[in-house]
């Protein structure tokens, strides 16, 4: 009988622990926090609503990942951007390509090229693609992706 019962406790204190709430992971600094509210770190995306340039509050979002210590994570019209700080040794320059066009907040992290680019319909969604994948043709954006030409 006392094997019973310590069983019983013991599953008592595992569903405890399972329903007990998950923490909220922390989120990264930078100055998007002058302008931006209601910033939450969902599964490593940095979620905020942040001011445009006309006042307006708009949802936005990044990839925690896409931005490496050092640098800062700043609202630009509403939108979250990665910009190398002035402790970054990220010397990695994009390289050229037909994308430009079509792609803004270009720039390299680990030898990966980041950027968001226009879709078809004209959405801006975040493009990735190595850098090494294309050497010596072009970055082209095809439908709101960078691919080798």
């Amino acid at each position: 009988m006392p094997r019973l019962l310590e069983a019983a406790a013991l599953s008592g204190v595992l569903l405890g622990l399972a329903a007990a709430p998950v923490m909220a992971q922390s989120v990264p600094p930078g100055s998007y926090q002058q302008s931006c509210q209601d910033i939450r770190n969902v599964a490593g995306w940095l979620r905020a609503s942040c001011r445009d340039r006309s006042g307006r509050w708009v949802e936005a979002n990044m990839a925690i990942s896409w931005c490496a210590p050092g640098n800062d994570i700043s609202n630009e019209d509403g939108r979250l951007v990665c910009k190398a700080g002035a402790s970054s040794f990220g010397s990695e320059r994009p390289p050229q390509g037909s994308y430009m066009g079509t792609c803004r907040d270009v720039r390299m992290s680990a030898g990966w090229l980041k950027a968001t680019c226009q879709d078809m319909k004209g959405r801006w969604v975040d493009a990735t693609t190595a850098a090494s994948w294309c050497t010596g043709r072009d970055i082209a954006n095809v439908d709101g992706r960078l691919t080798c030409r």
